[in-house]
């Protein structure tokens, strides 16, 4: 098999493993957005370090010598090639999508910090998702 077939596959494999964590949580189905002050990636950005994700794990694992005089077998590919690129994919899409939630969950602990305590939103933020949090937070009377 031709190397640039393995990486489309490695890629692909890595966008679906993303593709599936988009599901996950509280982000859904959305294109990249900037709500209450915080990028929302959106499924692409999530698809995008999937792939991402997968190629530089399979990249080293494979380790091509692309030039130079090193004695290298030929590559080969194997379902575990295509087992590591989702799971891959999917974790680095859950690590992308984590490192988000922080940004979101700091940013709603500021905003709640400088506000006047509030029972009912101190409720909402406890039990909402992080973004549901940011809007709960947002929302509180000064």
């Amino acid at each position: 098999m031709d190397i640039g077939w393995m990486i489309l596959i490695v890629v692909v494999c890595g966008a679906a493993g993303g593709f599936v964590n988009v599901f996950i949580g509280d982000n859904g189905l959305h294109l990249p957005k900037v709500e209450n002050g915080v990028l929302q990636p959106g499924y692409m950005g999530t698809v995008f370090v999937g792939a991402a994700a997968a190629l530089a794990s399979w990249g080293m694992a494979k380790a091509f010598v692309f030039s130079g005089s090193a004695a290298v077998p030929p590559p080969t590919f194997s379902t575990a090639d295509i087992a590591n690129a989702l799971l891959l994919g999917f974790g680095g899409a859950k690590w992308f999508k984590s490192e988000n939630e922080k940004d979101v969950l700091q940013k709603t602990a500021a905003i709640a910090a400088g506000k006047p305590a509030d029972a009912n939103a101190a409720l909402m933020i406890a039990s909402a998702t992080p973004n549901q949090a940011l809007a709960a937070a947002a929302g509180m009377h000064q």
